[in-house]
């Protein structure tokens, strides 16, 4: 089964199984299972799939991520983007995964998606968020989830 969507991860985030979601993902088609193994060593607190307006408060550095040190490495990186610049349109691309920590983000899957919806000028994009802390998970709640009174 592909479980790359942003309508599959909203599935099973309704059922209330959005941390089986991230392990399928990133186990699968995600192809990120160092990051899944990772996620499994604590206790961790996930929110969303929710669109977020502004993918640019994620503060990531333009271009290739710095630790692709080989030019092929960063030739690759810009491959990947410019075949999902070419399919966005039609795509329902997964979630960017995003970790808070003591008021900062940072992408651990959805580098090349977050770099190709920006140079569409798309700075609208689902996001999943996970945190290691209530407190933290609170934080993002409040930011991102809680609607104008």
């Amino acid at each position: 089964m592909n479980y790359g969507s942003t309508q599959i991860a909203q599935e099973y985030a309704k059922r209330g199984a959005l941390e089986e979601w991230l392990q399928l993902f990133l186990r699968n088609d995600g192809g990120n299972v160092p990051f899944a193994d990772g996620l499994m060593l604590e206790k961790r607190y996930y929110a969303g799939p929710i669109v977020v307006p502004d993918i640019s408060v994620f503060g990531v550095e333009e271009g290739a991520p710095s630790y692709l040190t080989k030019e092929n490495d960063i030739e690759w990186f810009f491959q990947i983007v410019d075949r999902m610049k070419g399919i966005m349109g039609d795509w329902d691309y997964p979630p960017l995964i995003v970790n808070y920590a003591d008021g900062q983000f940072e992408i651990n899957d959805g580098r090349h998606r977050h770099v190709a919806l920006r140079q569409l000028n798309r700075l609208e994009a689902p996001v999943i968020f996970w945190t290691s802390s209530e407190a933290d998970h609170r934080a993002v709640v409040e930011r991102f989830f809680s609607s104008p009174v």
